[in-house]
């Protein structure tokens, strides 16, 4: 945590830079006591101001959901939630090594809409093996219940090094289906369309007026800052920069020379590639003006996808991708790369 807020005051040493979002996210913040995340969102708003009415994420475990902590987490500035429940199946949180339950985990979204948190989302996972469709359709029906009013879906993906890889290696789990995990996001996506909600990303879905700030200036390209061990910032024009992610390694380097990060010059090329990549996930699509020179060859690079109408480019010049491609739009992207 000390290295973190030195690396505040270095990052922004210059002069404070306001900022649209905060997103405390990627590993598990919540489980930081309050007076460390207070003294962190301290230097935060010192060095890297928040906004006047700027989003403040905060990602947390449903077992860290308590009264205390959402007022902890209120009166440092959060006012956006992203909770991991990931099912509402005690036999699959099980068996993903969870360490919570669905009691907790209604609980937790119970507990922060009473504590005053409106802008709440909710992480599920579909595909899971040996699922089903009804049990996917009864976990998103459950989570339009709640009222939350933002959804984050993302099919399971199997992580070297992990106990569930390790189980499939060993043959005690099945590996996760493409066709299985396939069935239950085109059922999701045909479902929140008919609830009126917007899908304005893959794998991002919310009511009307309620999109994630922060996810959305990320898939635009905009520019943003990452803090800590293994945390990614961009300049929004060529400039990728990412932390060494050992703790050890960035807290000796820090500030002592320049080995606890690394950066990286974007061709042009690298920069069109980054734009199909993500913009292509967007509702909004892909303007082919930003392809500039290579319009053409990305063109017929798609021809195969626009023949199996999975994707399309409208009369405007918007390239959007059909149901049938949105399940597919990464190895669709890819295959628009210019190389």
């Amino acid at each position: 945590m000390a290295s973190m807020k030195k690396e505040l005051k270095l990052r922004f040493k210059a002069g404070p830079q306001e900022q649209a979002t905060y997103y405390w996210g990627g590993g598990t913040p919540s489980i930081l006591p309050n007076i460390e995340m207070a003294s962190l969102a301290q230097i935060a708003l010192e060095n890297a101001p928040l906004k006047i009415g700027g989003e403040f994420t905060l990602e947390v475990n449903p077992d860290d959901v308590t009264h205390q902590s959402l007022k902890d987490w209120k009166n440092i500035g959060v006012n956006r939630l992203s909770i991991g429940v990931q099912s509402f199946m005690n036999d699959k949180l099980e068996w993903m090594n969870r360490t919570h339950n669905s009691d907790q985990a209604h609980s937790a979204i119970k507990r922060s809409q009473d504590a005053g948190f409106d802008n709440i989302s909710i992480d599920l996972i579909y595909g899971i093996p040996d699922s089903s469709l009804d049990e996917w359709q009864n976990n998103v029906g459950i989570a339009i219940e709640t009222g939350v009013v933002h959804l984050s879906t993302y099919a399971l993906t199997v992580e070297e090094k992990t106990k569930l890889f390790y189980q499939i290696k060993k043959g005690e789990s099945h590996s996760p289906k493409d066709e299985r995990a396939e069935e239950d996001f085109r059922w999701y996506r045909r479902h929140i369309n008919k609830l009126g909600w917007d899908p304005y990303e893959i794998s991002n879905s919310c009511l009307p007026g309620n999109r994630s700030i922060h996810n959305s200036m990320y898939w635009s390209g905009e520019s943003y800052f990452g803090i800590g061990p293994g945390a990614h910032s961009y300049d929004g024009k060529h400039m990728r920069r990412w932390n060494i992610s050992n703790n050890g390694k960035y807290r000796r380097a820090l500030g002592m020379d320049d080995s606890w990060f690394e950066e990286e010059l974007l061709e042009p090329k690298d920069l069109i590639n980054e734009k199909i990549m993500t913009r292509l996930r967007t509702k909004e699509g892909l303007d082919f003006r930003d392809l500039g020179k290579w319009a053409k060859e990305v063109e017929k690079s798609w021809k195969p996808h626009v023949d199996s109408k999975r994707l399309f480019k409208n009369e405007i010049g918007i390239w959007k991708l059909l149901d049938p491609g949105l399940f597919w739009a990464d190895r669709i992207a890819s295959d628009g790369f210019i190389t």
